[in-house]
């Protein structure tokens, strides 16, 4: 786990940041089906759900000898397998040159968002309370399923045609609070309205699935989950949050704290 005198070290955290995505994506190929490779110069999930960010390419560490080649070698298995895929680039990635070959092997830049980073002893005291609102973990069925329904149509799904894999995929997590992936619901006067989660591996919390359905945004509720969460994991001894923050979550995520410590850059590839 991170340590105190660690929090100020930006290679350790960039460095923590990048195992934590790592963990998370590699927790999720634990799905039926699923399979994780670990190469000498690169880590590939496939879950096998055609769903770009559950099927990808991590920790490249590539030579610039031959690199179009071995790019061309990554990629056989997704095409393969007709897979849509995310190819993650953070600061350790290499080479130096591998966006642009990337983007010449038919990759599009999906995302470029800001990593940030928060000590959690730089939490607010108290929670941050609404009336009727109230945040409680996922630990049952019930509560499972109301959270991926809300989770989805926060994320843009249609309420009538939830993805299936998707609720599948999640229902393969689990939810036991022995598990490293954490859920939190939020309810306003019983109707659920906003999630979140935790993925806490040995060094750092992230922050994951931060959502409010559309006509209950601008109200603070995800801010209020979102340190919900946070507070959950100070609670476990966590020192350093960290998340991948939106360009519109970018000034909500500041004001409690974090600080943008690198570019977190997705490469996509999709079946023609």
């Amino acid at each position: 786990m991170i340590q105190p005198e660690d929090i100020h070290v930006p290679a350790t955290i960039v460095a923590a940041m990048e195992e934590n995505l790592i963990a998370y994506i590699t927790y999720s190929s634990c799905i039926p089906g699923a399979q994780a490779y670990q190469h000498h110069d690169h880590i590939a999930v496939f879950t096998g759900i055609p769903e770009p960010s559950l099927n990808v390419v991590m920790r490249a560490r590539l030579s610039s000898s031959g690199l179009e080649q071995r790019i061309h070698e990554i990629m056989l298995p997704f095409k393969a397998r007709n897979l849509p895929m995310l190819w993650w680039l953070l600061p350790g990635s290499q080479p130096h040159d591998l966006e642009r070959s990337l983007c010449e092997q038919g990759l599009r830049l999906r995302d470029d968002g800001p990593g940030m980073v928060l000590a959690l002893k730089n939490l607010p005291l108290s929670p941050l309370t609404f009336p009727g609102f109230v945040i409680e973990e996922v630990n049952d069925e019930a509560t499972l399923q109301a959270w991926i329904r809300t989770s989805a149509i926060a994320f843009g799904s249609d309420p009538e045609h939830i993805d299936p894999h998707y609720v599948r995929f999640e229902q393969c997590l689990g939810y036991d609070p022995a598990l490293p992936y954490r859920r939190f619901l939020g309810r306003l006067y019983g109707l659920p309205v906003a999630t979140a989660a935790l993925f806490l591996d040995s060094s750092v919390a992230g922050l994951y699935s931060v959502g409010v359905l559309p006509a209950f945004r601008s109200r603070g509720y995800g801010t209020a989950i979102s340190l919900a969460a946070l507070h959950y994991a100070s609670a476990q001894g966590y020192l350093l949050g960290i998340l991948q923050s939106s360009e519109p979550g970018y000034r909500i995520y500041a004001r409690l704290g974090f600080q943008e410590y690198c570019r977190m850059r997705s490469y996509m590839w999709l079946p023609a």
